[in-house]
C-alpha cells in the first residue's frame, strides 16, 4: 500500500494537479479498451477450441458408423440364404 500511495505522490508532483485527472481518465478508458479487446479474443479462442471439439465428435461418430456398416455387411455376408 505505501508503494502505491509513493507512485501517485509522485505521479502527482510530476504531472501536477491539472494533468493528473486527464491522464487518469485516459488510462481508465485504456485499461476498459484492453479488456474489451481481451474478453474477444478469448470469446474468439474459445468459441474455435468448440468447433474443433464439435468437428472431431462428427469425425468419431462417422468412423464409429463406419465400422458398424462394415460389421452388418459382414455378417450379411457370412450368413446363409434362407
Amino acid at each position: 500500500m505505501p508503494d502505491v500511495l509513493f507512485i501517485l505522490m509522485l505521479a502527482l508532483v510530476i504531472l501536477g494537479p491539472k494533468k493528473l485527472p486527464q491522464i487518469a481518465a485516459q488510462l481508465g478508458r485504456f485499461l476498459a479498451q484492453f479488456q474489451h479487446m481481451k474478453r474477444d479474443l478469448l470469446d474468439q479462442v474459445n468459441g474455435e477450441l468448440l468447433r474443433m471439439e464439435e468437428k472431431q465428435t462428427i469425425e468419431k461418430a462417422s468412423d464409429s458408423n463406419s465400422e458398424v456398416a462394415k460389421t452388418l455387411a459382414s455378417a450379411r455376408s457370412e450368413t446363409p440364404a434362407a
